[in-house]
């Protein structure tokens, strides 16, 4: 082959995948560097061959209708051998997909700035009347210089590219699809917010919303019945992705919503080089045993650091205050925690009343209200900290039981952090997971202002 359409000349290979191949070309007659992408087609009977490719021409004329700086530009489409080939805007770039795999999950920081750019990209395609229908990492291009563009706008839908199930196709990757999508629905514009909301979680989760698994139909089931594991490492964006991922499409934001809402998000975390990828850190860990668990949706980010011994604690609140569990910290050792119906004591103070033991006590009965008063719980939470109670109420509603036994407290300058085992129970069946929680006194009344699983 000279050229596709006596026009693009082949360079080298770019990468495959189940939609076809990419390759790096030489546009001949503009004197640029394309990519072309070789669309496979359907193994089925011509006139579903026929069918498909008259459907990719379709979406990819389509595609060609957006330009925006975060969207990969369709150029053209030609036919060579029988097959669409897919003349697009080229990126030196990695996928989201790739960079994630290569380097684990990201700060909330930098998810939220290639969010907000992803975000740019589909407010621009619904105003154009053009669904996405498959947002997922592996279609978000990591420039090298750090440009986030969202790329193959429909073209997965055309070409069949999905999962099969005994029912037919399904368009959209598993792991990011839509609960309306799995439950055979018509994909829309809410439904790309979905897939935004679960790139998001990948992005600081490291895995999708319905788990770690590769067992396809597994992933349907899940999605079709919305059983979502909640984020326990996404900080701020905690509360943007809660609304990304609600059931029902239409308490979703839109992209233009989301723009905002990542801004302001982005503007209330630590800062960080603009959508340059790095790798968040672990926590080291500390010498002294610890157990580290936290409460709750809604969450801060905590990192834990060990200098010269000295265990210091930072709290990045969603109104983007600093240092708000900040300090030398002393322990209080898992023997000296108050029992079931002990006096909670009277050690000294970090601030106004609270101490050590009323502050354990404080985070054991808040797991205790979750199922009996969960309007109780949710009042336990700082304000900027809540999601909308209605959600709230909803989400732990799911279990069955949910109980905590206490493990460790920490005294900081300006409050406490409690170490838990919560047990949930769902199903007949009890998972425990272990949690860290912050706690302030605000007007006299302790509040829970940070929460950390690990």
């Amino acid at each position: 082959m000279n050229a596709v359409g006596g026009r693009y000349l082949l360079l080298d290979e770019l990468g495959a995948g189940a939609m076809g191949v990419v390759w790096r070309a030489r546009d001949e007659l503009l004197h640029r560097e394309v990519a072309v992408k070789q669309l496979k087609l359907p193994d089925v009977d011509p006139a579903a061959r026929e069918l498909a490719r008259t459907r990719a021409m379709r979406e990819a004329r389509i595609a060609a209708r957006l330009q925006h700086p975060n969207a990969i530009a369709v150029y053209d489409v030609a036919v060579e051998g029988g097959l669409p080939w897919l003349v697009m805007e080229y990126l030196p770039s990695h996928s989201l997909a790739a960079v994630l795999a290569d380097r684990g999950p990201l700060d909330p920081a930098e998810a939220a700035r290639i969010g907000g750019r992803i975000a740019a990209a589909l407010a621009a395609a619904h105003k154009a009347g053009i669904v996405h229908r498959d947002v997922k990492p592996g279609n978000v291009l990591i420039g090298h210089d750090g440009t986030v563009k969202l790329t193959d706008f429909g073209i997965s839908k055309a070409v069949g590219d999905g999962t099969l199930t005994e029912a037919g196709m399904i368009s959209g990757t598993p792991a990011y699809l839509p609960p309306e999508v799995a439950r055979g629905e018509t994909p829309d514009a809410r439904s790309d917010m979905f897939s935004l909301g679960a790139t998001l979680y990948a992005m600081t989760e490291d895995r999708s919303p319905y788990g770690p698994t590769d067992n396809n139909l597994g992933l349907i089931y899940r999605a079709a019945t919305g059983q979502i594991d909640r984020p326990v490492r996404s900080g701020s964006l905690t509360g943007p992705m809660t609304r990304l991922l609600a059931t029902d499409p239409a308490l979703r934001p839109t992209a233009t919503e989301l723009v905002g809402l990542l801004a302001s998000t982005t503007a209330a975390l630590p800062a960080a080089a603009d959508v340059r990828v790095r790798r968040a850190a672990p926590a080291p860990e500390p010498k002294a045993r610890r157990k580290w668990l936290a409460p709750t949706v809604a969450a801060v980010v905590v990192l834990l650091l060990s200098v010269a011994g000295v265990l210091i604690y930072l709290s990045f609140a969603n109104d983007g205050r600093g240092g708000g569990l900040a300090g030398p910290a002393t322990t209080t050792a898992s023997s000296d925690l108050p029992s079931d119906g002990e006096d909670p004591g009277t050690t000294a103070p970090a601030q106004g009343d609270l101490t050590a033991p009323k502050a354990a006590n404080f985070v054991r009965d808040h797991y205790r209200s979750l199922k009996a008063d969960p309007a109780k719980a949710w009042e336990n939470l700082a304000p900027e900290f809540r999601q909308p109670l209605d959600q709230y109420v909803a989400f732990w509603g799911q279990y069955e039981d949910v109980t905590a036994n206490l493990v460790d407290v920490v005294t900081t300058d300006n409050g406490y952090v409690v170490d838990v085992d919560v047990l949930f129970t769902s199903d007949g069946a009890t998972n425990t997971e272990k949690y860290r929680v912050g706690v302030q006194e605000f007007d006299g009344r302790p509040k829970i202002i940070s929460s950390a699983k690990l």
